[in-house]
């Protein structure tokens, strides 16, 4: 049975947005890279996810890998396809936070010079990661790595090791940066970030190979111009084969889901005064009218008290005729609490045309939610 756990005040202070259903926090670098530093000083955990676009495909099929993404303490938008849709759906999300360009400014960051960071790499080809650990450590700026350990390409039960794990744990590192391939990576962090005393833990795969010297990030005019990716096939000619697919699934969702939902956010919606009910003798979060950002602290504030009951509770939205992206992040907040608790969120009363948002927002397996087998199919 799964540990009761809370919804936090931190959850909820989160600047968040849905997006074709992952959760993205809107933060640019500096704040990124404040919020990290923070945590390291508080001794705080983060698990940080860098969602690019091969993420939010790879998440449409898969849904373990979606709630990855969901579960993570820190979700940044890595890729500028992210950032044009959120353009788009007039999302405040306008800045790539690239976690290659992360690791940079870390390196380059005054703070970490003066305390330098502990930095542990896991994963990788063979040797690269010794060679990330040797480069590193040559450049004596922000990072300095105090390990790293290949373990193979067993599966994540054989690299969930107690004896694997103690080594990493041993050597102290406040940054753990994982390279399994996106999928199996974030699936090793899922099961073992509770076990691992790094202050950040994240996926970075291309990471590795950029400190390693094995592979050659695209000079800053490429980037500036948006056409890293260009440059990764000419380094990389294996990742044509997905840059391909990747990009036709996405033109795919661009003319199904996110062209006709700005065509709603761009036409305007009819407002009407926000209500908002806590029956708590029927376990029942009443809301009606239109429900958006300008309301969330009070929306908030009431889940809160659900939560903390540690009941299955109803949020009948009959009556409602908006939600805006950012009540769709609580609502992948809410998904989040769900299945590390054990409690049911259950939507009722929804109108076609709140079906159709949920939909178009790729947000329908919130209404398919099972506590029973931990499991939604879209």
């Amino acid at each position: 049975m799964k540990k009761v756990q809370n919804m936090s005040d931190d959850d909820f202070n989160r600047n968040i947005y849905n997006l074709l259903g992952l959760c993205f926090d809107a933060v640019d670098m500096d704040q990124t890279v404040d919020l990290l530093l923070n945590a390291i000083e508080k001794d705080q955990k983060v698990f940080l996810s860098t969602p690019n676009l091969n993420f939010l495909i790879a998440s449409q099929k898969n849904d373990k890998f979606r709630n990855s993404v969901i579960n993570s303490d820190l979700s940044i938008a890595d890729g500028m396809p992210i950032i044009f849709m959120c353009k788009l759906l007039q999302l405040p999300i306008t800045k790539r936070v690239a976690g290659s360009s992360l690791i940079e400014t870390l390196n380059e960051d005054k703070r970490c010079i003066k305390n330098p960071v502990k930095v542990f790499f896991f994963g990788g080809q063979d040797g690269v990661a010794e060679k990330a650990h040797e480069a590193l450590n040559k450049k004596k700026g922000g990072l300095i790595s105090v390990g790293y350990l290949n373990p193979g390409f067993g599966s994540i039960e054989e690299m969930s090791d107690q004896k694997l794990l103690d080594k990493i744990n041993n050597a102290n590192p406040e940054f753990l940066i994982v390279s399994l391939g996106a999928a199996k990576g974030q699936a090793w962090i899922e099961a073992n970030k509770h076990r691992l005393n790094a202050n950040i833990i994240s996926h970075l795969g291309a990471v590795v190979n950029f400190i390693a010297g094995t592979v050659k990030r695209a000079p800053k005019w490429v980037q500036n111009i948006h056409m890293e990716w260009v440059w990764r096939i000419k380094e990389e000619p294996s990742l044509f084969g997905r840059y391909w697919s990747d990009g036709l699934s996405f033109l795919a969702l661009l003319f199904s889901k996110i062209i006709p939902y700005a065509i709603i956010v761009r036409r305007g919606v009819v407002y009407s005064t926000p209500l908002i009910e806590a029956d708590f003798e029927n376990d029942i979060l009443k809301l009606k009218g239109s429900i958006t950002g300008n309301v969330k602290s009070l929306l908030c504030e009431n889940l809160l008290k659900f939560t903390s009951r540690h009941a299955d509770f109803t949020i009948d939205l009959k009556g409602v005729n908006y939600l805006d992206q950012s009540v769709l992040g609580i609502m992948l907040l809410l998904h989040k609490y769900a299945m590390n608790s054990g409690v049911e969120v259950t939507y009722t009363g929804l109108s076609p045309y709140l079906e159709k948002i949920f939909k178009l927002n790729r947000l329908d397996f919130l209404l398919k939610y099972n506590k029973n087998d931990g499991k939604s199919n879209i």
